[in-house]
């Protein structure tokens, strides 16, 4: 096989985009339901002194629906069909890459400590609601004992 020399001169510089008319262009100028349609609705994060001073119960149906809305923006569902009973972490569709993100927004949104591995091994989101309720109460807690702790 040979290569044949051609006369074409290559220019590979930045065009001149001065000259361009852009007018009759069609761009996809989005807006925020299209990208909540893409990402995910937006996570309403509950503030950690309103947590604190609730009952268990109260800050329980709290942290339930905040830990709903960030399963389903990760895993890219709605939050009324993320199960928290009966179905592991894995069968959720929760494996390390989303188990990764999971953590790293609940630690940066509420300021918690979030084991990974203990994530991943849940058998519900309920025990991971569960856990963060008591970590987020008041520090009589057996969950609030034991983040101090790691921290």
């Amino acid at each position: 096989m040979t290569i044949q020399p051609t006369d074409i001169a290559w220019d590979f510089g930045a065009p001149d985009f001065a000259d361009w008319d852009f007018a009759d262009w069609d761009f996809d100028d989005r807006d925020e339901d299209a990208d909540e349609e893409i990402l995910g609705a937006a996570v309403h994060v509950p503030d950690r002194d309103t947590l604190g001073a609730l009952s268990l119960e109260e800050r329980t149906d709290i942290i339930d629906q905040y830990v709903r809305q960030e399963l389903a923006r990760v895993l890219g569902i709605a939050p009324n069909a993320v199960e928290t009973a009966g179905c592991t972490m894995n069968s959720l569709g929760v494996g390390s890459v989303a188990g990764l993100q999971i953590q790293n927004r609940m630690e940066t949104a509420l300021g918690v400590e979030v084991n990974l591995q203990m994530l991943l091994l849940a058998n519900s989101a309920a025990e991971l609601i569960e856990c963060l309720a008591g970590q987020l109460g008041p520090g009589d807690s057996v969950h609030a004992r034991r983040s101090r702790r790691t921290t």
